[in-house]
């Protein structure tokens, strides 16, 4: 968030900085930076009820709601709508201290919310724990991310402190995350926090569901879909769906999901305007996405400027951007294939198929007499050979939902496969698909990354384009 009376105040305090204190009628420069520590302390203190902090730590994330009360034991009390570490950070002390360094700073010593954001996706997430004062507009305070001021200014990100009110700490949602993270249905393998969670819209009056991810690190909501029907089964029937590529970051408030930039869906002749998504009590109840399976799904009903609506958790979406376009390969490093215990398979891969390199997904391939889906792997030899083993397959997708049939229209490239290889194709195959049906996620801000799901022996794989 960028303030340009801020930017302003950090500009005449650099080029002051920089003054030759030549005047003997003025403090030391130890006075001056006593002072200026000593001042910034008094006034963070000095708040009767603390201060409030709507952080976005980039443009490209939304809001977090912080309180932040501090004491002048160098202790500060923070308050948070971060439900990360099973509430760690809801509420929790930490340690302060206020220094002079390329400015007057304010660094959070020991480990808290600011430094959990801070470590997000590699420590490049955009957060900071450590701020550059820059001085004080009205009864609001300007800080800049320290991380930030070796950019240029239109780079900079400004963090505000308002003074908070008692009644702030009620606008820290606890329903509406704890909603939100029950959509989430497995953890990812690949090292990240699990926070996206898969919801269904359903609007009873015009029949209609809308398909929405919540990202709930990055605070950013994408509509990947909206189809006539009011739940899998009637939408798979009819199978009138409309892809959408709608986001909006978002912040939470008075447990409500408040978008920050509201958005339009129109489908079937009617007009959805998306501001904000109260979330109030929520309850669970069973599912089936595979006979015989059952998944724990969490259920909402309420009232919206868009309409009467219930809200689901669900593996089905009525669309997602994984699509039968023409020459669409998927691939992924065969170690990211994993059973129903979150281990790689890759051991059984290999024992299959030495030297596999690769698990590749063809779909709508355009060979030249024919169209090929098929899934398998690829080997290279010692000489950088390659060798393809794919299984053909027939298949229905309707949102994400791919109802597969292996029909023997195999690709094996090596002349010489062994009846092993080829028993052992159709082997790990039929293990990791078995049941016909796989739901595809998409593992949003992640660069196309996707999920296969597989809900009757809860196997799972990653696929790039």
């Amino acid at each position: 968030m960028i303030n340009k009376g801020f930017i302003s105040l950090l500009i005449l305090s650099l080029l002051f900085g920089c003054a030759v204190d030549d005047d003997p009628k003025l403090p030391s420069v130890e006075e001056r930076v006593s002072e200026a520590k000593n001042n910034l302390l008094e006034t963070l203190t000095g708040a009767a009820n603390g201060w409030r902090l709507a952080y976005r730590p980039t443009n490209e994330t939304g809001t977090f709601l912080i309180l932040m009360d501090f004491n002048t034991d160098g202790t500060v009390r923070i308050q948070s709508d971060v439900a990360a570490n099973n509430g760690e950070f809801r509420d929790h002390v930490v340690t302060y201290r206020v220094d002079i360094a390329q400015g007057t700073e304010l660094i959070m010593e020991t480990y808290g919310v600011f430094h959990y954001l801070f470590e997000l996706e590699q420590n490049t997430f955009g957060a900071e724990f450590e701020f550059i004062f820059v001085g004080e507009t009205g009864n609001t305070l300007g800080f800049v991310s320290k991380t930030d001021a070796g950019f240029s200014l239109s780079d900079v990100s400004t963090i505000v402190f308002e003074p908070a009110a008692a009644s702030d700490v009620n606008l820290i949602t606890e329903d509406a995350v704890n909603f939100l993270r029950q959509g989430v249905f497995r953890r990812d393998n690949l090292g990240g926090t699990g926070g996206i969670g898969h919801f269904n819209f359903s609007i009873p009056a015009n029949n209609h569901t809308f398909s929405a991810t919540f990202d709930l690190d990055r605070r950013k909501v994408k509509f990947i879909g909206i189809a006539e029907g009011s739940d899998e089964a009637s939408i798979v029937a009819t199978n009138n769906v409309k892809t959408l590529d709608l986001e909006s970051t978002f912040s939470l408030a008075n447990e409500s999901v408040v978008l920050e930039q509201p958005q339009t869906i129109t489908f079937g002749g009617s007009t959805y305007q998306i501001n904000q998504i109260p979330i109030g009590n929520f309850s669970t109840s069973q599912a089936s996405f595979c006979a015989g399976q059952q998944e724990t799904i969490t259920n909402l009903s309420g009232t919206a400027g868009f309409g009467d609506f219930t809200a689901s958790s669900s593996l089905f979406q009525s669309s997602n951007s994984f699509q039968p376009a023409p020459n669409d390969v998927y691939g992924i490093n065969p170690f990211f294939i994993y059973n129903e215990q979150d281990s790689s398979i890759f051991e059984d891969i290999e024992a299959v198929f030495p030297g596999a390199v690769a698990f590749q997904w063809y779909y709508n391939l355009d060979l030249a007499d024919s169209v090929l889906n098929a899934v398998g792997w690829v080997t290279l030899d010692e000489f950088n050979n390659a060798d393809f083993y794919l299984r053909g397959f027939d298949v229905v997708q309707t949102g994400n939902l791919l109802q597969m049939t292996f029909n023997g229209k195999d690709l094996i490239t090596n002349d010489n496969a062994t009846p092993e290889e080829l028993a052992g194709l159709d082997q790990l195959t039929d293990r990791i698909f078995s049941g016909g049906s796989v739901y595809v996620l998409e593992i949003v801000n992640q660069g196309g990354l996707f999920e296969f799901y597989n809900p009757c022996n809860q196997y799972k794989g990653f696929l790039l384009p």
